[in-house]
């Protein structure tokens, strides 16, 4: 069985973004359950401290203001606000429906994004039936699946489709295999959803009663009378696979492992009749395979969750202003406003991929080389890990001290700490020397597993 250390590192990879290595010092002192408890209750970040009046309305300083959120919370450089709360359970659940819940800047703009992104900030402190409603009414979702081109007498079906399909229930339940609706089933949820506008003017949605079919409806085996948007979620909260669907990404995210039938009829206590969204987190983490060695690295990190990853382990202020992250991440096949449809990004190995790897490769040096020139002299400010590692390891140490601080000792392979060593030993121990090791570190298989 792992050690607790090794425990911390993947509760903070699973339930954040990665381990500072103070996290895993304080972890470590308090215990697995304790630290659970303590990330899962912390007090929530508003969504004034998210995006700061003034913030900037570009695409890339919003796409940045993101992953500084995700990696270090509000009080971040180049934030404009004080607030000091970093919700890493937040950051991640928000990310996880950011995936779920899909909206892409190819078909909305950035206000629609920004909304959109700003409303899944509330999922640690609401139910799923309320959130995917709120999501439904929102902007960027009545603009992204042609909600505002269905009316009364024409009902377009693809906001029907995905939210029964990818947002709720599933096509089939996990459980039973069985198909949780029909092609008439769309059709009558298409015609509830009626009437909802968009505004190109202002980039608001409203309700038109108008254009709305107040006709009789027969969906998801029951007769539902004049039924609308409240009416078809209370009507999914009802199916069967509700209980299930959902749950069953969350745990996948979460351990990196398919839930069986048995685990998912006991996840549907805590997922309740509305869905605790958070009340499942905190179960999940709790199940003792949450923390089993079958769950430690068993994921590939996606794009965004290693760079956010990469700037826990450094330090690295670069999210703030450098001008070649996004189009690395683009590189890279991820960038955080642009899911590739509505099905969201792959999940898994993936990533592992020849382009992905080689923009991470120009990613990972930019990032660790930070401060230095191109023959290794120090001509600004390097990267606060850098100097930790240069200060307190040497060629020999080397190993052992980066993958203990990134949460990685006693599961890095032997392969990858001799590689280490063989670098950190192969000329004059210095800052640059320290930057490529931190470099090296970086495109192991230990650190993109997740």
């Amino acid at each position: 069985m792992a050690s607790v250390e090794t425990q911390v590192g993947h509760i903070w990879r699973r339930l954040g973004f990665g381990p500072l290595y103070s996290d895993i010092v304080n972890g470590s002192a308090m215990g697995t359950t304790a630290l659970i408890d303590s990330l899962i209750d912390r007090p929530f970040v508003s969504f004034a401290s998210a995006y700061p009046q003034g913030a900037g309305q570009l695409e890339n300083d919003n796409a940045r203001r993101l992953l500084e959120l995700m990696c270090f919370g509000p009080n971040t450089r180049g934030s404009t606000t004080t607030v000091p709360e970093y919700n890493p359970v937040q950051e991640r659940v928000t990310w996880m429906m950011q995936g779920l819940l899909i909206v892409g800047m190819d078909v909305v703009d950035l206000a629609n994004m920004r909304d959109h992104i700003l409303w899944l900030r509330n999922a640690t402190r609401t139910t799923y039936k309320q959130l995917a409603l709120d999501i439904a009414r929102r902007p960027g979702m009545i603009r992204y699946l042609t909600g505002d081109q269905n009316v009364k007498g024409h009902p377009n079906e693809n906001f029907a489709r995905e939210c029964m399909e990818l947002f709720t229930i599933g096509r089939v339940d996990p459980i039973s295999g069985t198909d949780n609706y029909t092609q008439q089933d769309v059709i009558e949820v298409a015609r509830a959803v009626t009437g909802w506008r968009y505004n190109w003017n202002t980039h608001a949605s409203s309700f038109d009663a108008n254009l709305w079919d107040e006709g009789p409806k027969t969906f998801l085996g029951a007769a539902r009378g004049a039924a609308g948007m409240p009416e078809l979620f209370t009507a999914i909260t009802g199916h069967p696979s509700y209980k299930h669907f959902v749950p069953s990404r969350i745990y996948k995210e979460l351990t990196g492992l398919t839930a069986t039938a048995q685990v998912l009829s006991e996840l549907a206590f805590y997922w309740g009749t509305d869905g605790g969204i958070l009340n499942t987190v905190r179960a999940i983490c709790k199940r003792p395979e949450f923390l089993s060695d079958a769950a430690i690295l068993n994921r590939t990190k996606s794009p965004v969750e290693r760079i956010t990853a990469a700037t826990r382990f450094l330090g690295w202020p670069g999210l703030s202003y450098e001008p070649n992250l996004i189009n690395l991440l683009w590189g890279m096949g991820q960038h955080p406003f642009y899911p590739p449809n509505v099905s969201g990004w792959p999940r898994g190995d993936q990533w592992l991929n020849t382009t992905s790897l080689q923009d991470w490769n120009q990613m990972s040096t930019l990032m660790c080389h930070q401060g230095f020139n191109s023959s290794g002299i120090v001509t600004g400010a390097i990267c606060p890990t850098i100097e930790t590692v240069y200060a307190n390891a040497t060629g020999n140490t080397v190993a052992d001290y980066v993958t203990t601080r990134a949460g990685l000792r006693g599961i890095t392979s032997q392969r990858t700490l001799d590689a280490l060593t063989a670098y950190g030993k192969a000329g004059l121990w210095n800052r640059y020397r320290a930057a490529g090791v931190c470099n090296l570190l970086l495109m192991s298989p230990e650190f993109l597993a997740n």
